[in-house]
């Protein structure tokens, strides 16, 4: 059947008209009582944020389940592995997990049997739908009637090849959306205009742009901090988490000067949960086929180990105790410090205290009033790349946005200045 997809820029209430959508469908043709709305994301926070949604609707609360496409292809795979196994769809890594359930749900029996629980689909960020995703999607698009709310400009894997999604995603009944809803700041919005089109973003309502020397930028950062009145948080793209941590360090301190009297700020670094996975996995060292008590004592002496590496013990205990698995892989003691790690970010409330300090990717489908974000060199990617990544960073702000550049060189470049293009010659 075809499926129904919102396409617009950040900030455009895609989400809202999916809800609104879903809503008008159910008038017409309500859920039964075992049923629900499957709502499918490809991070955390925008399951976070799309369940809020859900729990905000007077027509839809109590009617949705929202979690990550990655958990959505494991519980499939988990219910259907007799199949998985005769198909030889085994899981992985996420994207040999979501390939295994996507061929899975090529299965008629497999996505009907879907379908009877979750007649109606909700897929945010569609954008991001790299090849396996986007298989179980369109598998379970025959079956279900699926909502897709996407921005290709969005997507900020520049190893993502996005020409089969866009070209999937036309197929579908599409509604345009244009109206910016989450600010009225015109700096904010021409910006964000501006940089959809590669045109250089100028300052204006809403929008600072600034190099400050080296010696005052501490200053000037932390006065914008302490001067922010409501939410705020502090962003940095890839290649500046070395900036930030190094700020982060010195206004935890506090600053003073003839000028400025600036209290202590704690910026709050939220690390990603592959770095935290890696870093666990490098203290353990080589673990093949290691036993799971000693795999236990390796864990014990690491410092400053994730929140959540008390579930990993645990389950290695209770997979002696109630299965008799005494022997594990590497590949299997990462897989399980993935599967809780991920987990440990869905429903835990634990985060850190402060201001948070967060790299653009982190900061998507996030919303705060102020965003101070920093602007190191050797930002990665090519002129159109580095513009998504300032219009994802921007995009961020509800009513201001105060940008500051770590070399004045660097006001010359992309994405604060585009080449431009090449006129043609003719004799």
């Amino acid at each position: 059947m075809p499926f129904r997809g919102f396409e617009g820029p950040a900030g455009s209430g895609k989400t809202y008209r999916l809800m609104e959508a879903v809503a008008q469908r159910l008038q017409h043709e309500p859920l039964l009582s075992h049923q629900k709305i499957l709502s499918l994301t490809f991070m955390h926070g925008s399951r976070r944020r799309l369940d809020a949604e859900f729990r905000g609707s007077p027509a839809l609360r109590g009617k949705a389940v929202a979690m990550t496409i990655d958990s959505f292809a494991q519980n499939v795979w988990h219910r259907w592995r007799t199949l998985a196994g005769f198909l030889n769809a085994e899981i992985g890594d996420f994207n040999q997990t979501c390939d295994a359930c996507g061929q899975l749900l090529e299965q008629p029996a497999v996505a009907r049997w879907v379908a009877r629980s979750y007649p109606v689909i909700v897929v945010d960020e569609a954008q991001e739908l790299a090849a396996p995703r986007l298989r179980m999607i369109s598998a379970l698009a025959g079956h279900s009637a699926v909502f897709v709310a996407a921005d290709e400009f969005q997507c900020l894997d520049e190893n993502l090849d996005t020409a089969p999604f866009v070209n999937w995603f036309a197929t579908g009944e599409i509604t345009p959306l244009n109206q910016i809803h989450r600010t009225n700041q015109a700096g904010l919005l021409t910006a964000g205009a501006n940089l959809r089109q590669l045109i250089a973003p100028a300052p204006g309502a809403g929008l600072q742009i600034r190099y400050e020397f080296p010696n005052m930028a501490p200053f000037r950062i932390g006065s914008a901090i302490a001067a922010a009145h409501g939410t705020i948080a502090v962003l940095y793209p890839p290649g500046g988490i070395a900036w930030a941590q190094s700020l982060a360090q010195r206004l935890s301190q506090g600053l003073h000067s003839a000028q400025y009297n600036i209290p202590p700020i704690i910026l709050a670094h939220e690390a990603r949960a592959a770095d935290e996975v890696n870093a666990m996995m490098a203290a353990l060292g080589a673990i093949d086929n290691t036993g799971f008590q000693e795999v236990l004592g390796r864990i014990a002496p690491v410092e400053n180990q994730p929140l959540w590496m008390p579930r990993v013990q645990a389950s290695l205990r209770a997979s002696a105790n109630r299965l008799g698995k005494t022997s594990w892989t590497a590949d299997e003691v990462r897989m399980l410090m993935e599967r809780t790690a991920a987990n440990h970010r869905a429903y835990s409330g634990d985060r850190p205290r402060g201001i948070p300090l967060l790299s653009i990717h982190q900061a998507k489908n996030r919303q705060f009033d102020h965003v101070i974000m920093l602007w190191p060199p050797g930002v990665p990617g090519n002129e159109e790349l580095k513009a998504r990544l300032l219009y994802n960073g921007i995009t961020r702000a509800r009513r201001s946005c105060k940008v500051f550049i770590r070399t004045q060189a660097l006001l010359n470049e992309a994405p604060f200045v585009f080449a431009q293009p090449a006129v043609a010659v003719t004799a």
